[in-house]
């Protein structure tokens, strides 16, 4: 979890804050960082989140945006459209966040991450968050709560280093992906083409770490 964490973080914040910021700094801030980092992720995996729990959606998605608030982003809450409807799509679909930060530069960069997770209501319980060695194991921990604390975190290292390159940068944290995103297809799409750049950030597999669009 440590090597994971410094590793995508670093190459975020390397990918984002290119200009006049030397390598080695960027990484030194990565690495004061994992203490807050791993808070974040024990509270974002101690409130469960399934597709299907739309009052744990709405308690996660209050926290991210507090957040993200507090970061100085103008955020707002989206919610889900019609786009797509299919046999196993529940009858309500939790809320988007969207935040975003003007910056001095001209690319616009599109970070996403979604909060809702596979498991029912009650799983939690049963196996709670924890660290063991280098290693942090929870439910929901890789698919998608480590990312959504990995967006939060960038988002705060370039704010703490006043590095803002980028013309905008926007952040989408959606509640729908693990039933196929039948509410926010049409939002991801539409932010998808008014965007140079759109990270997604997953962590299934060591060769789905960190997905650029």
């Amino acid at each position: 979890m440590t090597r994971l964490f410094l590793t995508i973080v670093g190459l975020i914040v390397l990918s984002i804050a290119t200009g006049g910021q030397a390598a080695d700094p960027l990484l030194a801030r990565v690495k004061q960082e994992r203490g807050a980092y791993l808070k974040t992720l024990q509270e974002l995996v101690s409130i469960e989140s399934g597709s299907r729990d739309i009052e744990g959606l709405n308690r996660i998605s209050e926290v991210i945006a507090n957040r993200l608030r507090t970061l100085g982003g103008e955020v707002e809450f989206v919610a889900p459209g019609s786009d797509a409807r299919f046999d196993d799509t529940p009858g309500r679909i939790g809320r988007m966040v969207l935040a975003r930060f003007k910056g001095t530069g001209t690319r616009r960069i599109l970070l996403l991450a979604h909060m809702d997770t596979v498991y029912e209501k009650g799983m939690g319980a049963k196996q709670p968050f924890r660290i063991d060695g280098d290693r942090a194991y929870g439910l929901g921990i890789a698919d998608n709560k480590h990312g959504v604390a990995l967006v939060l975190h960038t988002v705060a290292m370039l704010q703490a280093m006043k590095s803002r390159p980028y013309g905008l940068l926007t952040v989408l944290i959606t509640g729908d992906e693990e039933i196929s995103a039948p509410g926010s297809r049409g939002v991801l799409t539409r932010l998808g083409r008014e965007h140079d750049v759109a990270q997604l950030r997953m962590g299934v597999a060591p060769a789905a770490r960190a997905r650029s669009i």
